[in-house]
């Protein structure tokens, strides 16, 4: 409980059972995703980010939160955070055996999904584990038109939803948030730097950059 007399949410760990190889390797985390709601999505809580909130619509299981039995590799880097817009393209059994699969775990077919590494979440600090979640976050952002301009479904009155890349290596928030990473760090370094090569000289150097110069 803080100074305020608020109950502050205890950060779920994995469960036991997704580190036993007699279990499947993807287990459903409902318990996650209240606690993500609870913490960055709650405005009373003292780590409240605004730049989530367009998720504060969504419920369980329309946005799905599972537990992996470890990470994977990716373009030479190990992966332990992943959020993607679930999108089902085939058809026949293979449509029917996926969607009866995500029912089984979810009860529907998720909008958007977050699978976070059980391995990783289970040795990470308070910090670095927030700091995951909030990447992932981040990846799920509200679609702006071409004017900037945040849109909303007419239906539903429900944000509209996009799969955003990093702002660069890392995204923005959780610079600001948490700090650089060694990478960003190392960016930032470079940034303070007098350029080594002035940006006419590359766009010069570079076709496409040439043809985009105003």
């Amino acid at each position: 409980m803080n100074e305020v007399g608020q109950v502050i949410p205890v950060r779920p760990y994995p469960p036991k059972e997704i580190f036993d190889l007699d279990t499947p390797n993807f287990m459903p985390a409902p318990e996650l995703w209240a606690w993500i709601k609870a913490v960055f999505l709650n405005e009373h809580s003292e780590v409240f980010n605004p730049d989530h909130i367009h998720l504060d619509s969504f419920y369980w299981p329309q946005i799905a939160v599972m537990w992996a039995n470890g990470g994977f590799i990716k373009q030479g880097r190990f992966v332990v955070g992943q959020a993607e817009k679930v999108m089902i393209n085939m058809g026949g059994w293979k449509k029917a055996r996926q969607e009866e699969q995500f029912e089984q775990w979810f009860g529907q077919v998720p909008e958007y999904l977050i699978t976070v590494d059980a391995k990783f979440a289970q040795v990470a600090n308070d910090i670095a584990f927030c700091a995951l979640v909030e990447h992932e976050l981040y990846h799920i952002a509200h679609k702006r038109d071409e004017w900037g301009i945040p849109q909303f479904n007419r239906e539903t009155g429900l944000p509209k939803l996009e799969i955003k890349g990093h702002d660069v290596e890392e995204f923005t928030g959780v610079v600001r948030r948490y700090g650089a990473s060694e990478e960003v760090q190392t960016m930032i370094d470079a940034a303070k730097q007098r350029p080594e090569i002035s940006r006419s000289d590359i766009y010069h150097a570079c076709g496409t950059c040439f043809l985009k110069v105003v």
